[in-house]
């Protein structure tokens, strides 16, 4: 799993994914001020609200498709707000539906590649988490092979041993066996940290 920690460490991450709420705090300020900047606006109005699109933009890649939508009805409300208090009636309803589609647009269209991009993004992490724990059973499963194959030899030349009425060294050598064994174990499935081991002596 160290691979894929560092995978992650290395993973850049842009500021409003680590600190929403300063991306809260700032896609507000700019409402507020392309607010005020249509409130005081006289002839640039209409250029003025293209600007609530930047609030939006920034919400929708914070926050994915929701963040999106809720920038898009943020700023329909705020300008409609605007235009009701002022009571000019110079945009009609092309205007209304033009400006309420393109904030809905931006903010879903941007919301939802947002969260296919980090969607994409958690995949392609699980799977190299994946590959490293097949990677770690491979090797766990060859040196638990190693250990299996060593100890049977040794324990084929016991038998050979006893059958050639050859007992002390059979003992000897079962004894050696059972302190290499427990050390190739130990390799492959570390003991617990703590755990008491009394290992037998090993004879050579």
């Amino acid at each position: 799993m160290g691979a894929v920690r560092r995978n992650r460490e290395r993973t850049w991450t842009p500021w409003y994914r680590t600190h929403p709420r300063e991306a809260v705090v700032l896609a507000t300020a700019l409402f507020a001020l392309v607010t005020l900047g249509r409130v005081f606006a006289d002839q640039s109005g209409e250029a003025v609200d293209i600007l609530y699109s930047l609030p939006v933009a920034l919400l929708a890649v914070a926050f994915g498709l929701r963040g999106g939508l809720v920038g898009a009805t943020v700023g329909l409300v705020l300008f409609a707000a605007v235009e009701i208090m002022d009571g000019v009636g110079d945009i009609d309803a092309t205007g209304w539906l033009s400006r309420a589609a393109g904030l809905l647009l931006l903010g879903v269209l941007l919301g939802r590649a947002t969260d296919q991009i980090e969607e994409a993004q958690r995949r392609e992490l699980d799977a190299q988490a994946q590959h490293q724990r097949l990677e770690e059973t491979a090797c766990r499963q060859a040196s638990a092979l190693e250990v299996s194959d060593s100890i049977l030899q040794h324990l084929t030349a016991v038998k050979w041993m006893i059958e050639q009425g050859r007992d002390e060294e059979a003992v000897a050598l079962l004894t050696s066996t059972i302190a290499i064994g427990q050390d190739m174990v130990g390799e492959v499935l570390p003991m617990v940290q703590g755990t008491p081991t009394d290992p037998p002596s090993r004879v050579r």
